[in-house]
């Protein structure tokens, strides 16, 4: 009954022209049917994709329903839809008109090249298809000399959003995406980093992507369909918009504890303080701070303090904290556990000496040694010199009164060796 009751309602309440048909399944009953094909009809222009809407409520904007098949057949008065989500609070996006360029380098080529428009990149095709189907265009730069002398990868990576900024002038952009690419080969693949920023280079969101291009592209593009809905809506609400709780520009000069004397996480002025865990290296340090530049964060990340489950960082940002947080939940090197808290996933290890630090080790100690004895025969002559030396004296005798001859000793020297017969003369 309830299901004849609904499809008469829904077929009483047909008075505009039907627009698009969203197909789903009836294996999980109607009613899931009909939330599945809600959700698809209004998924490319909600900020909040996965806020529910009762079945009553998603009912008074079913314009035709039908079955064909196993399949549920319905479309969706656009004006009611509208008046739907905005009675709820569900912020509506109809799409980008203004330019978006995209400037990503391609860190699989030898020069990490950046990815230009008028090439037959796959990657750059699919994701500019993908941007149309969630009501947005990218572009890509033509990389001529002007923006070969003002962009390359190198300023990318070191997250220069001003000089990037300037370069998008050109193009009169209204917004920019910086990014890097990898494609791996072996499996057909694609890993991408990429920011959005608006036209002046402040950072509105940033995410990760990987998987094959059609997965890859699809899912970059929405996600920067959901940052651009955000930043859409935030900007044309009527009310004031609340101020942001973090500045990059401003910090405190002291930092705020707990009542138990801990490092407060969160939102504060200078940034966001984030426990980062399983940190067991201090190379895994400069490891985070090249990972969060890449996602479009400043260089100017503190360790502010450590305890006994990880390190604190400040992290400085002019962004909603909320984005942080995006960006830490989705990245593949992280893992959210707790409110502000994440577990870093790619720690290189305990560090440990080297392997042939400390250890002990048998040698072999080789004595020096000579054969001058031997060389040549010639070092010592092959002859022994027998000498033998005999000495006279002779004593005078007792000389008479007014004897003044000398009394001179007598030495006689023979030569005894053994080829000698000449006398040695002394």
């Amino acid at each position: 009954m309830k299901i004849i009751t609904l499809l008469c309602a829904a077929m009483l309440s047909c008075g505009a022209s039907a627009t698009e048909i969203f197909e789903t399944p009836l294996d999980n009953g109607m009613d899931n049917a009909i939330v599945k094909a809600f959700s698809d009809a209004t998924s490319a222009n909600v900020t909040d994709p996965s806020h529910s809407l009762s079945l009553e409520d998603i009912r008074t904007t079913i314009e035709t329903i039908s079955i064909n098949g196993n399949n549920l057949c319905v479309s969706f008065n656009d004006e009611k839809v509208k008046n739907l989500l905005s009675s709820k609070g569900i912020g509506v996006w109809n799409g980008e008109t203004g330019t978006i360029v995209a400037w990503i380098a391609d860190l699989s080529s030898a020069d990490s090249s950046l990815l230009s428009g008028d090439g037959e990149a796959e990657f750059v095709k699919k994701l500019q298809g993908a941007a149309s189907q969630n009501r947005f265009n990218i572009m890509f730069p033509v990389m001529d000399l002007d923006d070969v002398q003002q962009v390359n990868s190198q300023t990318i990576v070191s997250h220069s959003d001003e000089l990037i900024a300037k370069a998008s002038k050109r193009y009169d952009a209204k917004y920019f995406v910086s990014g890097v690419m990898e494609r791996d080969s072996a499996n057909n693949g694609y890993s991408v980093k990429w920011n959005l920023c608006d036209a002046d280079g402040k950072s509105l969101g940033s995410g990760a992507n990987s998987g094959d291009a059609d997965t890859a592209t699809s899912q970059m593009s929405a996600q920067i369909a959901q940052v651009l809905m955000n930043s859409s809506n935030t900007g044309n609400t009527a009310a004031p918009a609340a101020p942001v709780a973090t500045s990059a520009n401003e910090a405190d000069t002291i930092t705020p504890v707990t009542d138990d004397g801990s490092i407060a996480l969160g939102p504060v002025k200078g940034g966001v303080r984030v426990l980062i865990t399983d940190i067991e290296n201090v190379a895994d340090y400069p490891r985070i701070k090249r990972i969060l530049i890449t996602y479009g964060y400043e260089s100017d990340i503190q360790v502010l303090g450590y305890n006994s489950e990880g390190v604190i960082f400040l992290i400085p940002t002019g962004s909603s904290p909320a984005i942080l947080d995006g960006t830490f939940t989705h990245a593949s090197e992280f893992t959210k556990v707790a409110p502000w808290t994440y577990r870093f996933n790619e720690s290189k290890g305990a560090a440990k000496p080297a392997d042939n630090v400390g250890s002990v080790t048998t040698t072999t100690t080789q004595r020096v040694t000579s054969s001058i004895n031997n060389y040549g025969n010639e070092a010592y002559t092959k002859e022994t010199v027998k000498e033998t030396v005999e000495v006279t004296t002779t004593v005078p005798a007792q000389k008479n009164a007014g004897d003044t001859s000398n009394d001179v000793p007598v030495i006689t020297i023979t030569d005894d060796s053994d080829n000698s017969s000449v006398a040695l003369e002394r």
